[in-house]
């Protein structure tokens, strides 16, 4: 342990976070936009209000001012959250990631261009930065193909083309605001992969099986980790996710790496330096006790390392959907949350508003999380939720 208590900037931290830095014993100064909820058990000395996702120029010299004693280090865990926070520890002069493998994550092109042959076989692929460049694009990929914003998450925007007439309609329809990519379709079966960085290398933590809606928009409808693959098609996943994360210069933290299992070996789809969403960070704590946040702070504050987690269940997240032809009753979960396995039970969609189709990940209607000590356990478990969540709309 430093000599001087260290210190966590948090920018809009789960509560997940700010209980890993009350356990490392770190000083903390949490960093929350005027308009965000924080935990509840954040300790109100520790909060410092800034309009860091629309003026980061503001929270630098907001924070140079506090004048901190060294360790300390900014973290965000989120999309915007981790991009920003390499930004401030790089204009600081404090450890953490270079801005520039936080930008080639955020743009799907770069990050295509970037890791070129180092991640297997590089996938087909054409950034358009303008509309009209879309067609010509598509034509050269060929059918069927994928279209999606290079800066897009949470499956927005995301298109399936299976052939020219469903492109002319696609294209009628589009807002272009962004540069768009249009890859090649990979077919084969969809995992991600969560790992934690550190100076020393890249640790796998879990692969992780998810379902999908499918074509044309394939929003994410539940994650199970971790799960066993043939050993030969494992160690390919894992060279492919750490040629991608040494092709970028990712040195700290959480990552989360999507790919296709194709029949010709992985391929990747995208990769991002913050972990999973859907409540992944979660998963991977509920099955095998891995902490991606205090271990990103560990290695950054430079902290004595914990012992290795060694914990060995399985968890699970799946998502719900309601009848969209009517208002959305008040439900409570405590029922479901009651039950066995159950971790978590959310109803995401307001009471008395029709529930929205599901094009993208904020469209969805609910979720659970549970785990179990076996897939057939967990999959009782999650069954049971979910059937408990419906039938009380």
């Amino acid at each position: 342990m430093p000599d001087t208590q260290p210190t966590a900037v948090l920018l809009n931290p789960r509560d997940l976070v700010v209980t890993a830095a009350q356990k490392l014993g770190l000083a903390m100064i949490v960093v929350g936009d005027p308009k965000a909820p924080l935990p509840a058990d954040t300790p109100r000395q520790s909060i410092l209000r800034s309009p860091w996702m629309s003026d980061l120029d503001r929270l630098v010299e907001q924070l140079r001012a506090l004048d901190l004693p060294a360790p300390v280090s900014c973290f965000g865990f989120g999309e915007l959250g981790s991009t920003a926070a390499a930004i401030v520890n790089d204009r600081l002069g404090w450890p953490g990631n270079p801005p520039g493998a936080l930008a080639a994550f955020k743009d799907k092109a770069r990050l295509r261009a970037e890791v070129g042959k180092r991640a297997g076989t590089p996938v087909a692929h054409v950034t358009c930065a303008a509309k009209e460049e879309l067609r010509p694009a598509i034509e050269r990929i060929g059918y069927p193909c994928v279209v999606k914003p290079v800066d897009g998450t949470g499956s927005s925007g995301v298109r399936y083309l299976a052939g020219p007439e469903e492109t002319e309609h696609y294209l009628a329809a589009l807002d272009f605001t962004t540069p768009h990519l249009v890859e090649e379709f990979l077919s084969g079966a969809e995992y991600s992969v969560e790992a934690v960085s550190t100076p020393q290398g890249h640790r796998i933590l879990a692969i992780t099986e998810k379902t999908t809606t499918g074509a044309p928009h394939f929003v994410e409808t539940g994650h199970t980790l971790p799960v066993r693959l043939d050993p030969a098609d494992e160690a390919a996943i894992h060279a492919l996710v750490t040629g991608t994360l040494d092709a970028v210069g990712y040195r700290y933290g959480p990552s989360h790496t999507e790919v296709m299992l194709t029949k010709d070996g992985p391929r990747l789809i995208e990769s991002h330096g913050r972990p999973g969403g859907d409540r992944i960070s979660d998963l991977l704590f509920l099955a095998l006790g891995e902490d991606v946040f205090a271990q990103t702070m560990t290695a950054v504050l430079g902290l004595e390392e914990p012992p290795p987690a060694t914990q060995q269940r399985l968890a699970g997240i799946r998502f719900v959907t309601f009848d969209r032809t009517v208002p959305m009753p008040g439900i409570s979960t405590e029922l479901v949350a009651s039950l066995p396995g159950v971790a978590e039970a959310a109803i995401t969609v307001e009471a008395g508003r029709r529930p929205p189709e599901v094009r993208q990940s904020g469209d969805r209607h609910g979720f659970v999380v549970a785990t179990g000590a076996t897939r057939d356990e967990l999959e009782t478990n999650l069954a049971r939720a979910v059937r408990t969540l419906t039938a009380t709309a």
